[in-house]
Formats: structure tokens, C-alpha cells, sequence
């Protein structure tokens, strides 16, 4: 059965607008223990000076807490914009927000519930940025993305303000790489893969150079140590079919296999193809023909395989 060429689950954000949330940072509620602590002891101590002390204190957190909603409240998420995420590891999702206001925004991260590795970043005044979001899901196939969350503590770190997106879109994860990296037997025609292309030139010894190709007499010719050039050998067109998998395990283990032959066969710069069930998948090369064919293994269902 021939699927669709290229994943496209992504979809911008249709929920409505959610609100602007704030509290004290721990931080924070050290900062305000201590502005109590000065009240207490400037009405003990009817002492002006400490008065004056707790005011400025208290007006540093009211800023504070304006300035850190505006800071947040401005910043709106639009859409998932793409992601090459490996089932097991650690990726990257990429999300697009926007600044509304005209005002540039400040330490903004961004993150998914429950994960909170994230990198600040800013955006200019009615900015739209593609920003960067760890994701990592344990299994191929498409997943619904946790929740979104735009937060900040700036500009004082005593308080953090956050919006949270609900059902922002969906992903396709690809199939975890794992197996054998050596290419099956009868992937390739009966070729040398490392056979030596022919020659072309020749050009001075470099140090690193391997001595073997070193040309003797053409050195003693020109009185000089000259090495020999070769062109790049022509590589045969890989073919990675579901049966070259047989005995290697369940079902996600022969597709991790497959997963595998293909990120070393691109790694190498083959051409190689894919047949998988219905699915076939002509030889080719590059990064797109690499995410069609991942793309296929991550959809592919145990009953397309047999």
C-alpha cells in the first residue's frame, strides 16, 4: 500500500488564548520573608530608615510583578513547524510563538509538562521565532504532545509567570536505530564496496597520508614524494527489503534493523531503496529520501509487513 510521501500531522494551534498565570519563585518568597521581617522591625523600632527600606523593597516586587506578566502575557504559541525525533531519545521539537506586543520580550522558555530542560530566548517586537523544545517519546509511530508552557521569571527572578497550551499538535516519531550496521548480504550487487576508483593525478605527500599510496617511481622522477589521487568509486544502489530481517525478533526490532541500514547507508552517501510490504520505495539518496523511508518504517503496521 503506497502512504503518503512525507508526515503531515503538524498543525497550528486552534484552542483558545489561555490565560496568564503568576506566582512567587522560591526565591521570591524569601525576598518577601524578608520585606515582612523589616516591617515588623521598622514598626518595632519606629525606625524611618528601615520604612523606607521595606518600601523601596515592595515597590522592586510590585514592578516586578507587572513587568513578568506583560512579559509572558504577550507571547502566544502558533505551531508545530517539524521535528526528525528518534523513538528513545532525546530530540527536538520545533515551535513556532510570536510576540503581539511592541515591545521586545525577555528569558522566555519554553517547555512540555513534565520535562524542564529548556533554553531562554527573546523575542523582538512582533517577532515571530521557530524555537527549539526537548521532546522524547518511547515508541515509533504518531504522538499527541504534551502540553505546552511558556514561562519567565524576568526581570527579577521573584516571580514566574507561565501560559500553558493544551493540545498544541502532534508528531511522528521515527524508529529507534538499533541491530547490526553491516549491510545484509544480497543488499548490493556482487561489488567491491571498497574497491579503489581509478586514477586520476597525482599531488604532494601530506602528513597523514597513507604510505601505500605513495608512486615510487613518479616520486623518484620528479625528485619530490607524490601520492596518487583515484577517483571517487562509482557505490552500487542498496535494496533493504522486510524479508533480510527474518529471525531477528519481534516486529519493532526487525523495523529498528531496517531503521539502522538506511542511517548508515545515507552516513555513506548510497542510493539504496526500501520494500516494505506494498510499500516500494525507488533507490535514491539525500535527507529527504532518508525521511521518506524513515517516515515509512515509523507508520509501517504489523499487518501491511506479511
Amino acid at each position: 500500500m503506497n502512504g503518503p510521501q512525507s508526515f503531515k500531522g503538524q498543525r497550528p494551534f486552534l484552542g483558545k488564548s489561555p490565560r496568564t498565570y503568576i506566582l512567587p519563585t522560591g526565591f521570591g518568597l524569601a525576598f518577601g520573608l524578608m520585606a515582612l521581617t523589616l516591617f515588623f522591625m521598622a514598626v518595632g523600632y519606629a525606625n524611618n530608615l528601615i520604612y523606607i527600606f521595606f518600601f523601596f523593597l515592595l515597590s522592586v516586587a510590585l514592578t516586578g510583578m507587572v513587568v513578568t506578566n506583560l512579559n509572558v502575557n504577550a507571547v502566544d504559541f502558533l505551531e508545530v513547524t517539524g521535528s526528525d525525533l528518534i523513538a528513545g531519545e532525546v530530540g527536538r521539537v520545533r515551535v513556532m510563538v510570536a510576540n503581539s506586543s511592541p515591545f521586545e520580550r525577555f528569558q522566555i522558555e519554553a517547555h512540555f509538562d513534565k520535562t524542564k530542560n529548556s533554553l531562554p530566548f527573546s523575542l523582538g517586537s512582533s517577532e515571530r521565532s521557530n524555537v527549539e523544545v526537548p521532546f522524547a517519546a518511547p515508541s515509533r509511530g504518531i504522538h499527541a504532545l504534551p502540553r505546552l508552557i511558556l514561562q519567565s521569571k524576568f526581570p527579577f527572578g521573584l516571580l514566574r509567570a507561565w501560559r500553558v497550551f493544551k493540545e498544541p499538535g502532534i508528531v511522528l516519531v521515527l524508529p529507534k536505530r538499533a541491530g547490526i550496521k553491516q549491510f545484509p548480504s544480497g543488499s548490493s550487487e556482487d561489488v567491491h564496496l571498497n574497491s579503489v576508483g581509478l586514477f586520476r593525478d597525482h599531488r604532494i605527500y601530506q602528513s597523514g597520508d597513507s604510505v601505500r599510496r605513495i608512486d615510487w617511481k613518479a616520486s623518484a622522477r620528479r625528485h619530490d614524494i607524490l601520492v596518487k589521487n583515484f577517483e571517487e568509486p562509482e557505490k552500487p544502489a542498496l535494496s533493504f527489503q522486510w524479508q533480510q530481517t527474518e529471525g531477528m525478533g519481534d516486529v519493532e526490532a526487525r523495523l529498528s534493523q531496517l531503521a539502522l541500514w538506511i542511517d548508515e547507508a545515507e552516513a555513506q552517501r548510497f542510493e539504496y531503496s526500501l520494500h516494505l510490504g506494498f510499500r516500494n520505495i525507488p533507490a535514491s539518496s539525500g535527507k529527504e529520501h532518508w525521511r521518506t523511508c524513515m517516515e515509512a518504517l515509523a507508520l509501517a503496521q504489523p499487518k501491511e509487513l506479511s
